[in-house]
């Protein structure tokens, strides 16, 4: 780990270098609790599929405030680092009780404390990082592209199941992955540190940034792309609520190795976040996203009627897409939208709107579901979301312009769609 706070291109600025290992640590949080965190809480918790869905809920319901108002104070006054300062430093203390919780009403509790502190903190990042990219631009620097700075997270997102195969061999359960989720925690806090300042530009407007951004997410030129990547939350919520508990139930996977099994899709992550520059200059992001989407429909189609553990393995090839579609792509369309004035604030607006909605009434939903036609039903429920959400952005959402198109003004005029 020591050996990787040193890594970076040699030609890069320390900064970005600071930047990467933030990404990288922080999706190493996610990494850690996500594959198992439903297996968890059926095996110590003894939760029902209702209840499971419910937790999943109750963490994005921070969603539907945290995320604007961390990203508002980042567009005023507040240093962004102390806000993940802060942040990682809270998740480490609610996981850390999670470990020693054994009832469900603490556990819920728990996790709604942990969205509190969390959600916030990958948009805050993602707009951490297009202020710093405008700064350099301004400065006539070279910037590093997203993607080249987000395939860290991929990265990040990976180690902890690698990490964690060895004590699930030795018959740990899987309560092991809030220690390692904590111990992640800590190393962004201490990174946080090393992170450069960004100036914060003069407001030119008297107008609150949050409402700003949120007429920017519905301009004529961006809301069927919201609308449509809504019913893509809604799908991504119910697939990976109930994942880690359709591997282990329904298709007799070790728990030691569903980790490892969804960590192929996310390896195949890493070679489509390098190429997608390649793939923008020639599909588009729309294009881009409309592929993803597919692959994500056809994913739950195929675990759907096809439950063998071959198949688990084969639909991590759709993974890499899935994720430029719902999380890489619309970031950096966002931006596109983005003056310097609310560059933090439209990617938490969208995180509450869009995304948080869409977890918090997907989780529930998706929970009802399972419970009601089982863990099969589920994944079609989501794979017909899937679909809703491809139809949607393949045939009413008409493009996403590129930046060059994209002058000072956030809200385009209607003509421009």
């Amino acid at each position: 780990m020591l050996a990787f706070f040193r890594l970076g291109f040699i030609e890069e600025r320390p900064p970005m270098i600071a930047l990467r290992r933030q990404f990288f640590l922080s999706y190493a949080v996610i990494g850690s609790v996500m594959p198992l965190m439903t297996v968890f809480l059926r095996e110590q918790g003894g939760f029902n599929f209702l209840q499971i869905g419910l937790a999943m809920s109750l963490m994005n319901i921070p969603m539907l405030c945290s995320p604007a108002l961390i990203t508002l104070l980042a567009d005023r006054n507040v240093d962004s680092r102390r806000i993940l300062a802060i942040a990682y430093t809270c998740s480490a203390f609610v996981l850390s009780a999670m470990y020693f919780s054994h009832t469900i009403a603490l556990t819920l509790t728990l996790f709604i404390f942990h969205g509190l502190s969390f959600v916030a903190m990958l948009p805050l990042q993602d707009g951490y990082y297009f202020s710093l990219a405008e700064q350099k631009r301004r400065s006539g620097e070279s910037v590093i592209s997203y993607p080249l700075i987000r395939v860290w997270g991929t990265v990040g997102f990976i180690l902890p199941s690698l990490i964690l195969y060895f004590p699930l061999s030795k018959g740990a359960t899987a309560n092991a992955i809030l220690p390692c989720a904590v111990s992640f925690c800590l190393l962004s806090l201490l990174n946080s540190f090393t992170l450069p300042t960004v100036e914060k530009p003069k407001r030119t407007s008297n107008r609150l940034p949050t409402k700003e951004a949120l007429q920017a997410i519905f301009a004529p030129n961006a809301r069927w792309l919201s609308i449509g990547l809504f019913f893509g939350f809604m799908a991504v919520s119910a697939f990976y609520a109930f994942i880690g508990n359709f591997f282990d139930e329904s298709l007799g996977i070790p728990k030691k190795y569903i980790g490892l099994i969804i960590n192929i899709g996310v390896v195949i992550e890493v070679g489509f976040t390098l190429i997608m520059p390649w793939m923008q200059r020639k599909i588009d992001l729309k294009g881009i996203m409309v592929l993803g989407l597919f692959c994500m429909a056809l994913r739950m189609v195929l675990l759907a009627f096809f439950p063998t553990p071959a198949m688990a393995v084969v639909v991590q090839l759709c993974h890499g897409l899935e994720v430029l579609a719902l999380f890489v792509g619309p970031v950096m369309f966002l931006d596109r939208l983005a003056t310097d004035e609310f560059r933090n604030s439209i990617q938490g607006v969208f995180t509450m709107v869009i995304g948080g909605v869409a977890r918090v009434v997907g989780g529930v939903a998706a929970g009802l579901i399972v419970m009601r036609f089982g863990l099969q039903g589920g994944l079609l429920y989501g794979a017909c979301l899937s679909a809703c959400s491809f139809l949607i952005i393949a045939f009413l959402f008409h493009r996403i312009p590129p930046r060059s198109e994209i002058h000072e003004n956030a809200v385009p005029s209607a003509d421009s769609a």
